[in-house]
C-alpha cells in the first residue's frame, strides 16, 4: 500500500466514525420502528444507535463521555435529545443482540462466486488496563480475557466469520461452526488453521468441499481412529516432511491471521472497557464490524 493510499484510509476511517448519515432519516427511520410497538416508543433511531456505539469503541470512550457527546449534537440537532448514559448502554446492548447474526450474515456475503481461502485462529482481549507490574505485586490471580475467534478472508483480510467467548473455551470447537457458517455464503475452498485446531472432528469437512489445511502435533499419530483423513495427512507429512508439506498447502498463507489480529489490535486496541461478559461481548462484535468498515477502504 502507498502512503496515498494509506492517507486516504485513515480519511475514510473519520467519516466513517462521524458518519452523520442518521440524521437524514431520523423521522422516517422511527416511524418504522415504533409501527408495530407496543409501549412506549423509540425515541432515538437505530442507526444513530450505531453511531453512538462504533464511536465509543472507536475511541475507547466512557459512556459518560457519550452522553456528553449526545448533549452536545442536541445544541445543534434541534431533534436530537440528550441521552443517559444507562440508557446508551442498553440500546447498544440490545441492538447487537438484535443484530449479532445480520453482521455476520453481511461479513460473509461476497462480490461475486469465487472460492476463498479462510484462515481460522483466536486471540484474547484483556479486560483490564493494569500492566504485568501491578499483577505481579497486586494481584495474584492471573488477569481475565474474552477470546476472540474469527475467520478471515486470506486475500482481503476482512473478518467473515467470528466468535466472542470466555478465556476457557478451546480453540478446536469453534473450527467447524465458524467455517461451515461461511461456507453457507461463500464458496471456501481451503482452511487454514495452526496444531491448536489439530482434532479430528475438525478434518471431515471435504463433504463441503473445504480442504481443511492444518498443521499438525508433532506427535501426531499415523492410525485412523475414526478420522482417516486426518491419518491421510500425518501420513502426507512424514512422507514429504513438514516443510515440503507447508509448499504443497500453501500454508504460508496462514500469516494472514497474525496480520488481521496486528491490524485489528493497534487500531481498535487490544483491552476492552465493558466489566461483564454481555457487555464485553457486545464491544468485542462491533470492533469487529468497525474493523471491517475500515478494512473496505
Amino acid at each position: 500500500m502507498s502512503w496515498h493510499d494509506y492517507n486516504e484510509s485513515l480519511v475514510e476511517r473519520g467519516r466513517v466514525l462521524f458518519d452523520l448519515g442518521f440524521a437524514s432519516r431520523w423521522n422516517d427511520e422511527l416511524e418504522g420502528m415504533n409501527g408495530d410497538k407496543t409501549g412506549r416508543p423509540y425515541e432515538f433511531p437505530e442507526s444513530y444507535i450505531e453511531f453512538l456505539s462504533f464511536f465509543r469503541v472507536g475511541f475507547n470512550a466512557p459512556y459518560r463521555v457519550i452522553e456528553g457527546m449526545t448533549g452536545s449534537l442536541s445544541e445543534y440537532l434541534a431533534f436530537v435529545k440528550e441521552m443517559h448514559f444507562t440508557q446508551v448502554r442498553r440500546r447498544i446492548l440490545a441492538m447487537v443482540k438484535r443484530k449479532k447474526p445480520e453482521y455476520v450474515e453481511k461479513m460473509a456475503e461476497g462480490k461475486d462466486d469465487d472460492a476463498i481461502t479462510v484462515v481460522v485462529d483466536s486471540t484474547g482481549l484483556s479486560t483490564t488496563n493494569k500492566g504485568s507490574y501491578i499483577e505481579a505485586i497486586w494481584r495474584k490471580e492471573k488477569r481475565k480475557f474474552i477470546k476472540l475467534h474469527v475467520v478471515a478472508d486470506g486475500k482481503t483480510g476482512k473478518i467473515v466469520g467470528f466468535r466472542v467467548t470466555s478465556e476457557k473455551t478451546g480453540d478446536t470447537k469453534k473450527f467447524v461452526p465458524m467455517v461451515r457458517e461461511v461456507a453457507r455464503k461463500r464458496r471456501v475452498a481451503r482452511a487454514y488453521a495452526d496444531s491448536a485446531y489439530d482434532s479430528r472432528r475438525n478434518f471431515p469437512m471435504h463433504e463441503r468441499g473445504i480442504d481443511p489445511a492444518i498443521k499438525l502435533r508433532k506427535n501426531a499419530s499415523e492410525k485412523a481412529k475414526w478420522s482417516p483423513l486426518r491419518k491421510d495427512e500425518a501420513i502426507l507429512v512424514r512422507r514429504v516432511g513438514y516443510e515440503k508439506w507447508k509448499e504443497l498447502k500453501g500454508y504460508g498463507k496462514r500469516w494472514m491471521a497474525e496480520i488481521v489480529f496486528s491490524a485489528f489490535k493497534r487500531v481498535l486496541g487490544d483491552t476492552l472497557m465493558a466489566r461483564r461478559f454481555l457487555s464485553q461481548k457486545a464491544e468485542a462484535t462491533l470492533k469487529v464490524v468497525l474493523y471491517n468498515r475500515f478494512m473496505s477502504f
